[in-house]
């Protein structure tokens, strides 16, 4: 009897808990799975999720588990996305910091349903210019010329991330990356310790050799929170990005201000705003999904590192890798990262590594990038390169490549700007045929290329 009266018990809270059965990936579900409360969920737009709550038995008010879908054709922004109840009014969500997909909405006592909405920036969406916006194919010159996948005309990209401002970072990851000639990219918490805290700053303990590093400009430091605790409320929240960001623009003086921000795992934050509205107050952009961990206790990481780094320069990608500490006893072995920085290095002629900030600055130049012919003839043309890109912020330069007719000798070519100013060129090839890559700012310009007899 015990047994029928459960499974009673669970097909009845089954049927309270149905919903609209095409949500388009997303899930609604009371955050209490033994909650009576039936939630009735409705798609009413693209991104926009309307959600009502029949209490039925529950006396105290109910939290609402949303999860959006964070990958393929139906992904959500979830960077955009804010929770609203009947009038409007911005409610509470609570997300952990790397999964800000996942929501739990707890209603306010009285408050019974609530819209789910992706909110967007302002200006739009953007939409990425095409690969015939950014390629020129010239019928009279012949010359072909597009703006390269990546920078240098490398297959695929690395990044290698540092969480927590560790000393390890310092002592170990360091050395060992300028030993490779790598760039890394650390995850800073530059807070100051809080009065009644255990927690203490291992960033303040060393900010000298921090502020060092920083000055070098061979590493790039990123956004990880003040203190690493989650934020409770907009004002918390507010501080713990608003005060690292700070931390980090006063050591990086007069160079761009675009930082990666990752708010960090096993991190609780709740804010009524979307995170859209911190990315762009701090000039930041998410970095929390889509990389691989490298700590040991994960199993067998350099061999997975090898596999996915594979997986990612035959398809073109931006692979991301992080670390925690470094050292005997700790996260991973001095011997395991030494072993993945050489596989890395194996492929170094076909991959960018670079710092985060750097890589999605020309991931986002490059979606924004146009390259239009203004004229041409057999010995020469002009063309003129568009990015929409905020030129304080994505100073990364563009790569380009252009691949020439037979008829053109490579020690004759010549590319100069407005100013005539040659611009540097390496000899390559494209297709089988010669060919050269040169580096240009991500604004707008005009350009002329030349061959002399």
């Amino acid at each position: 009897m015990k047994a029928l009266a459960a499974l009673v018990l669970s097909l009845l809270a089954a049927a309270l808990h149905a919903q609209s059965p095409d949500l388009g990936g997303v899930k609604v579900a009371p955050a209490d799975p033994a909650s009576q409360a039936a939630i009735t969920a409705v798609l009413a737009a693209p991104f926009k999720l309307q959600i009502s709550v029949a209490p039925n038995s529950e006396a105290a008010p109910q939290t609402i588990r949303i999860d959006l879908p964070n990958s393929g054709p139906k992904a959500w922004p979830a960077a955009d996305v804010v929770v609203r109840d009947p009038g409007g009014n911005a409610l509470l969500v609570r997300r952990s910091g790397i999964e800000w997909f996942k929501l739990l909405v707890p209603l306010p006592a009285g408050v019974t349903s609530c819209v789910v909405e992706a909110i967007p920036p302002s200006g739009g969406w953007t939409k990425p210019t095409t690969e015939k916006d950014r390629t020129i194919q010239d019928p009279i010159s012949g010359v072909k010329m597009h703006i390269a996948k990546w920078h240098d005309g490398r297959d695929a990209a690395l990044s290698i991330r540092f969480d927590d401002s560790h000393p390890t970072h310092l002592s170990k990851a360091v050395p060992i990356l300028d030993s490779y000639g790598f760039r890394g990219t650390f995850m800073v918490n530059p807070g100051a310790s809080e009065p009644g805290s255990r927690r203490v700053s291992e960033f303040n303990q060393q900010r000298a050799a921090w502020e060092a590093l920083a000055k070098q400009g061979k590493h790039e430091l990123a956004n990880h929170s003040a203190h690493h605790r989650g934020g409770l409320g907009d004002v918390d929240m507010e501080a713990e990005i608003g005060e690292a960001a700070q931390a980090i623009w006063q050591m990086t003086p007069g160079r761009s201000r675009l930082t990666a921000l990752n708010l960090g795992g096993g991190t609780r934050w709740e804010t009524t705003r979307s995170l859209r509205y911190y990315l762009d107050k701090y000039h930041h952009f998410d970095a929390s999904e889509n990389s691989t961990g490298m700590d040991d206790s994960y199993g067998n990481r350099v061999e997975n590192f090898r596999r996915i780094l594979q997986q990612h320069l035959q398809r073109g990608l931006w692979c991301r890798i992080h670390y925690h500490y470094i050292g005997a006893g700790l996260s991973s072995t001095e011997e395991n990262f030494r072993a993945a920085m050489d596989i890395a290095r194996q492929h170094h002629a076909d991959l960018w590594i670079a710092g985060m900030a750097d890589i999605y600055k020309y991931l986002t130049e490059r979606d924004a990038a146009k390259l239009t012919l203004i004229k041409s003839d057999a010995q020469q043309l002009s063309f003129k390169l568009t990015c929409a890109t905020d030129a304080s912020l994505y100073d990364q330069p563009l790569t380009v490549e252009m691949a020439l007719p037979p008829a053109w000798k490579l020690p004759n070519v010549s590319i100069k700007n407005t100013q005539g100013t040659v611009i540097p060129a390496t000899p390559c090839k494209l297709e089988g045929a010669d060919a050269l890559r040169f580096d240009v700012p991500p604004r707008e310009a005009d350009y002329s290329v030349t061959v002399t007899p």
